[in-house]
């Protein structure tokens, strides 16, 4: 696991946060394209405007993400992790102050995790790495979706 750890976490920055080059491997080569830049862009209105009536929402899509990096956490505590995944979807609308710090907690969840997966020593649990290793496609659908929706709510 330690020789994927480096570009691991440089797939997973590229996702959550952007590139600072145009060296990129999933996103556009411009700034502002990862998801926490991209969601800066949005009012709470418009992260709040479904693409279909019933349907998520980018505020949705982020406090999943949230809710899953926090469970994810939990791994790295050495725990089993154990939460009602229908719970990550509760979020659907956001007003401003909400907007901003749905977006921030995003950002230090994803903090943390980054952390804790580079203290990580014992890599021998399949299901740390498994866990582990599903953060990237989990992201980088969400933020494909996301790019959907920021469609949907800036027509």
């Amino acid at each position: 696991m330690e020789a994927i750890l480096k570009p691991f976490l440089e797939l997973l920055r590229e996702i959550y946060i952007g590139s600072e080059t145009s060296e990129v491997w999933i996103i556009d080569g411009k700034p502002g394209h990862g998801l926490t830049a991209t969601a800066k862009e949005l009012t709470a209105e418009q992260a709040s405007k479904p693409l279909v009536k019933g349907g998520t929402t980018v505020a949705a899509h982020t406090e999943h993400l949230r809710w899953s990096l926090e469970f994810a956490m939990e791994f790295y505590k050495g725990k089993q992790p154990s939460g009602n995944w229908v719970e990550s979807w509760k979020v659907k609308e956001v007003n401003e102050e909400e907007w901003e710090q749905l977006q921030l907690a995003l950002l230090v969840a994803y903090q943390k995790v980054i952390y804790s997966i580079k203290e990580v020593k014992d890599w021998s649990n399949p299901a740390l790495v498994t866990g582990t290793l599903a953060l990237l496609p989990h992201a980088a659908y969400h933020l494909g979706a996301v790019k959907q929706l920021i469609i949907a709510a800036k027509a």
